[in-house]
């Protein structure tokens, strides 16, 4: 156990010192961190400082995404793009900065399951899925990612609508009504709510209000946010008053999020019913399966 232990140690520290000889031998010379403004500076600033492991993997995520630019992929980068904004754009992250991402942890897969092979004396395999693993863990993180924040803007905006409208009827003008709700907001970090920030910004930036709705629907393109953006869009070009238009939304999209909710519960039914059956199938083994056996071998009488 002992001497497991010391080859073990000596093995860890070949892995380190091959690992830097090869960053030393194939890191570029003009290689560095792009210069990020705006919203992408600050994900990238808070996912440092507050993940450790990202802060200690950055470098070879850095090297990797140095040759992921020369890959040719794209309609890869494009749907990877559109699926980071969705999610978004988690530490910053660029479609070619994604795939070194991908090959960093791929990499470090395959090195961590070798490290095992040896140690364990286990099978090549272990190899290859620890290199399945290191490609698939990050495009499932991005995935549910992408889809917890669409859902969550879903959810909450009906409730912003109506606190539009009741600021709006309070005396407020519409951009006055989402700063308030906005500055109300308990939680700073909600993606609707950095949604409404970020729209507040481009206004200030001088954007018109059409097109810092159009960015919005851009960066959230779920149904309901499309349309509350064409309604509000089209209010304005044909000088209907905005209050209205934004009550019978705020309805609209309470009606659409029960049906959702409806739906769902509809189907969950169905989808029990597969593990019901494994459920009971166990429970019949259980209970029954001397009984089974012994027919089986013409022993039951």
């Amino acid at each position: 156990m002992h001497m497991s232990a010391i080859y073990l140690g000596v093995a860890l520290v070949a892995a380190a010192a091959a690992a830097m000889a090869s960053v030393l031998l194939f890191i570029p010379s003009d290689l560095r961190d792009p210069v990020l403004r705006g919203y992408r500076a600050t994900r990238r600033r808070d996912s440092l400082a507050g993940s450790a492991l990202l802060r200690l993997a950055w470098p070879l995520i850095r090297l990797c995404t140095y040759y992921a630019q020369l890959v040719p992929a794209k309609d890869w980068k494009e749907k990877k793009s559109e699926q980071l904004r969705n999610a978004g754009e988690p530490a910053g992250l660029s479609p070619d900065e994604f795939m070194g991402l991908l090959i960093a942890s791929s990499l470090s897969g395959v090195g961590l399951a070798m490290l095992f092979t040896w140690a364990l004396g286990m099978g090549f395999g272990l190899v290859i899925v620890g290199a399945f693993l290191g490609i698939t863990l990050p495009n499932m993180w991005l995935s549910e990612k992408a889809q917890t924040r669409l859902a969550s803007i879903n959810r909450g905006l009906p409730q912003a609508l109506d606190l539009v409208v009741l600021s709006m009827g309070a005396g407020l003008d519409f951009i006055g009504a989402v700063r308030h709700v906005v500055e109300k907001w308990s939680n700073k970090r909600d993606p609707l709510c950095e949604e409404l920030s970020r729209f507040l910004h481009e206004l200030s930036l001088g954007k018109t209000r059409k097109e810092a709705l159009e960015d919005l629907a851009y960066r959230a393109p779920t149904e309901l946010v499309k349309a509350f953006v064409n309604n509000a869009v089209q209010a304005e070009k044909r000088g209907t008053p905005l209050v209205e238009i934004l009550r019978i939304q705020a309805d609209v999209a309470r009606t659409k999020r029960f049906q959702t909710a409806e739906k769902i519960a509809g189907r969950a039914g169905v989808v029990i019913l597969m593990p019901l059956m494994f459920i009971f199938a166990a429970t019949v083994l259980i209970m029954f399966g001397s009984l089974i056996v012994k027919g089986f071998r013409g022993q039951l009488f």
